[in-house]
């Protein structure tokens, strides 16, 4: 009765949604500004601190409100009635689009109207009911920008040297065509945009991108941001925007003059985006396993006049201990994965012998995967490193978690430690399925999983590209390679402090 109880429990568990509180200190862990959605009604059933701060009040008194009352339609120039912001999202409610961006206003309690792009996507977690996911963006800065070049270009005829200074300085390609579509002037960016053609008109820019549906801005009005997808490269964006050039100050468009060509890479954004909207699907995922086992296992440990023998209640305990572990990992890996870049020396001064710590983190893991064996090998008189202890730890914990999880449960993990004048290598050494060359790099990519082992193995994919990420930070560098009688390399190495 006891076991049906408790399998009924996990049961009804995997049919809610991860617990608020945990998924609401991830999501803060994200930069910009997150609202998961309710399809149906439009209610907001969580949102992170960035959020809270774009709408300018706290968390608690937004959750339950509708979404589509803080936003707002931006006006038509022509001063007609702006759509509903809600009917803008039918396409992805309705499945006929994958995801769709849009720029609304936000409503604030103070301070009129805040200008935002506003991304919704449809997701389905495992288990649990459809949702939107809305990610913000502040585009006050891009508006003033691009409004404060369209003031200057308005003035060209009678500043043309400070016009031309002040585009030769800008980061986006900025592109001015004449009636004809002939370019008249390009800043670097713009030139540089497709350095393998020389460009002499709009027409030869719109045949370097591909426009199957005829979308992209045309010359003598104001259009876009057009995002399309370059020929050469599919993996590569472009957005496209045009802004005529008005015949006098406060003058309407001269449809038949001069346009401006604004030209942006937004490729890094869309991996970024991409990147956050499998970042969520990951993390529902993930959660919900040890989310489950801790909250039906204590709900067991918890019932007045149990039954349950001695034995029962120590496995339960165990796999909540093993389950909330493998969660305060998963959470480690994710605030590393947002706090630090991959900049060499960005943290990490303080001076570390991996021979104290590498002992301890090779017994922590013992504990954790029983029946693999682990052996180090370790010169005495190692040198000191430049790094930061705990995160050595973490790096260290993921490359022997990666070893024993993918080589089996009879597997025999190797620490290797030598030195150099300039460095201490740690190399972690196992006799598992091997890794093809071409995908040594790739491995340590993020949410990156080897064919080899994606089907056998379950994990997130982010174990790897977090200790990277951290051993780069501390000024290191990491390497995968296959071992030539079986089996695979993972390390890294850390600079030697220098005597002084």
């Amino acid at each position: 009765m006891e076991h049906s109880d408790r399998r009924d429990d996990r049961q009804s568990r995997r049919r809610d949604d991860v617990p608020a509180d945990t998924l609401g200190y991830l999501l803060d862990a994200v930069t910009e500004a997150v609202f998961l959605i309710q399809p149906d009604t439009g209610r907001i059933i969580q949102l992170n601190r960035a959020a809270a701060d774009m709408v300018g009040r706290d968390q608690s008194t937004i959750v339950g409100t509708s979404f589509w009352d803080l936003v707002e339609a931006v006006r038509p120039a022509d001063g007609s009635t702006p759509d509903d912001p809600a009917r803008l999202w039918e396409p992805v409610l309705d499945g006929r689009l994958e995801s769709r961006t849009a720029a609304l206003l936000l409503r604030r309690p103070t301070g009129g109207p805040h200008p935002v792009e506003v991304t919704v996507k449809r997701v389905e977690p495992p288990g649990s009911a459809p949702a939107l996911v809305a990610i913000a963006r502040d585009t006050r800065e891009r508006i003033d920008a691009q409004a404060r070049l369209r003031r200057l270009a308005e003035a060209e005829h009678t500043r043309a040297a400070e016009l031309n200074a002040v585009i030769r300085t800008i980061g986006d390609g900025v592109i001015v065509c004449d009636r004809e579509g002939r370019i008249t002037l390009a800043n670097p960016a713009g030139q540089d945009l497709f350095p393998e053609v020389a460009e002499t008109t709009y027409r030869e820019i719109l045949d370097e991108l591909q426009d199957p549906d005829g979308v992209a801005p045309q010359l003598g009005h104001r259009a876009g941001p057009v995002v399309l997808a370059s020929q050469s490269d599919p993996d590569r964006w472009i957005e496209v925007a045009t802004y005529p050039v008005a015949v006098a100050a406060g003058g309407p468009p001269d449809a038949g003059g001069e346009t401006i060509v604004v030209l942006r890479d937004v490729t890094a954004s869309r991996k970024r985006e991409a990147v956050r909207e499998t970042f969520l699907g990951v993390l529902s995922h993930e959660l919900r396993t040890p989310v489950t086992t801790i909250y039906g296992g204590s709900k067991l440990l918890s019932r007045e006049h149990s039954t349950l023998d001695d034995a029962t209640r120590r496995a339960i305990f165990t796999d909540i201990a093993d389950e909330a572990e493998r969660l305060q990992r998963l959470v480690e890996d994710v605030v590393a994965l947002n706090r630090f870049g991959e900049d060499g020396g960005e943290l990490g001064q303080e001076p570390v012998l991996l021979q104290r710590i590498v002992p301890a983190v090779v017994r922590s893991e013992e504990a954790r995967w029983p029946g693999v064996s682990f052996d180090i090998t370790m010169p005495p008189g190692l040198p000191t490193v430049v790094a930061d202890p705990t995160y050595v730890e973490q790096a260290i914990r993921n490359l022997l978690s990666n070893a024993a999880k993918y080589s089996g449960p009879e597997a025999a993990v190797e620490v290797v430690l030598e030195a150099n004048e300039d460095e201490v290598e740690l190399r972690v050494l196992d006799d598992g399925p091997g890794i093809d060359a071409h995908e040594a790099k790739r491995l340590f990519e993020i949410f990156y999983r080897s064919a080899r082992t994606s089907a056998s193995t379950s994990g997130a994919g982010i174990g790897l590209f977090v200790c990277a990420r951290l051993v780069r930070a501390m000024g290191g560098r990491v390497w995968a390679r296959a071992r030539p009688a079986g089996g695979a390399e993972f390390g890294f190495a850390l600079r030697v402090m220098p005597d002084d």
